[in-house]
């Protein structure tokens, strides 16, 4: 009993190593796998605010092209306005230059001489004030023209130099838009390669997990095995200690009877055989496998249990050949063993622990096989 248990706890120390061990791999993925998450949503935060980024310039790049636009319009506006000025101004000029020639050719005896032949005193004033006022017009419309066309080329001048700032601001501005794509592709490369590293971290967890898995259920049908090789061992010493108390008494009766009979000593020595193999309700039964006293076992990935026909008949199931065998099973023509499986579709052939089996029936749950048996 005392190495039975040690045994026991042998097996569940190597169990818990194991998980341990897988555990503490898998804790190393998982932070690989926090760590790309982490670096995944920091790479895609910082493309969304260069993105927005880049809208932003676009809309200013779009706001000063229409001004500059608007700019353009207006130095156009000028200068046209100025080369008017400029026409008028040249006119002018040419007219002023005119009556000046015209004055200095005929003398100033023409002009004295169209005063003095004024009839009146009204009439030579207004003379001497119709020339000054002919003076004082072609110098007023000269200086006035000389101001306004001042006037358009500084305000040509300044437009042009606002002109200038729009352009310089616009090349500004591409260089920012380009520096903002540039670090945009950059970022995009480096979103792409770690969610490639994140995919592949993902995928080793999994397989990972997978394995360990697998390896604790390995663990955990080898465990079962092993109890039930120890309870089919200790079910054989039991069974065999039974027989040979059985017999001593048998042979204290021969001896308090004085019977020396050869014949009676076989015939108590048969029975005892044929009691021992026959196991449960006569039947001969494998040992390490599924009993009657045993109803429930793990063996090769799966449980296994049992359902009796003396409790469930299953008249309806139309097995070909249908049979008691020499183990109490239920079996078809092919000696297969009658089971329910909710895994396997009917007709589906599977390895039990008492030998190879094929489902005619469903009802005995997930990762649990039934044997149909006469026990």
């Amino acid at each position: 009993m005392k190495m039975q248990k040690k045994r026991i706890v042998q097996c569940g120390l190597s169990l818990i190593c194991a998980f341990g061990i897988a555990l503490s791999g898998m804790s190393v993925h998982a932070e690989e796998v926090d760590s790309l998450e982490d670096k995944t949503s920091n790479l895609q935060s910082q493309l969304e605010g260069i993105n927005q980024d880049l809208v932003t310039i676009s809309n200013e790049i779009a706001e000063t092209e229409v001004k500059i636009e608007e700019s353009n319009n207006e130095v156009f506006r000028l200068e046209a306005s100025l080369q008017i000025s400029r026409n008028n101004e040249e006119v002018q000029y040419a007219n002023m230059k005119t009556r000046i020639k015209y004055m200095y050719e005929n003398g100033s005896d023409t002009l004295l001489s169209m005063v003095c032949e004024a009839k009146s005193m009204g009439e030579f004033l207004n003379r001497v004030d119709f020339i000054q006022n002919i003076t004082k017009y072609d110098k007023d419309m000269l200086e006035n023209m000389v101001k306004v066309r001042e006037g358009i080329e500084e305000q040509e001048a300044e437009l042009k130099s606002r002109q200038q700032d729009l352009l310089d601001l616009q090349s500004q501005l591409d260089s920012e838009q380009a520096a903002l794509q540039a670090k945009a592709e950059e970022t995009s490369t480096d979103l792409a390669t770690v969610n490639a590293q994140l995919e592949a971290a993902r995928a080793a967890q999994k397989k990972q997990e997978e394995e360990a898995q697998r390896k604790a259920d390995e663990q955990l049908a080898k465990k079962a095995q092993e109890e039930t090789k120890q309870a089919s061992a200790s079910a054989g010493s039991n069974t065999s200690a039974g027989n040979n108390s059985g017999n001593s008494s048998s042979a204290g009766n021969n001896s308090s009877s004085g019977n020396n009979n050869p014949s009676n000593n076989n015939s108590s020595n048969n029975t005892s055989s044929d009691s021992s193999n026959s196991g449960s309700g006569g039947y001969v039964i494998p040992s390490g496998g599924l009993t009657p006293s045993k109803g429930r076992i793990w063996y090769n990935g799966h449980t296994e249990t049992y359902y009796s026909q003396k409790v469930l008949p299953g008249g309806g199931l139309a097995i070909p050949g249908r049979h008691i065998a020499s183990d109490g099973t239920i079996r078809d023509a092919d000696g297969y063993i009658v089971l329910a499986s909710d895994d396997y579709p009917r007709g589906t052939v599977v390895e039990t622990s008492l030998g190879a089996g094929k489902v005619y029936d469903t009802g005995s749950g997930s990762g649990n096989i039934d044997l149909y048996t006469d026990w």
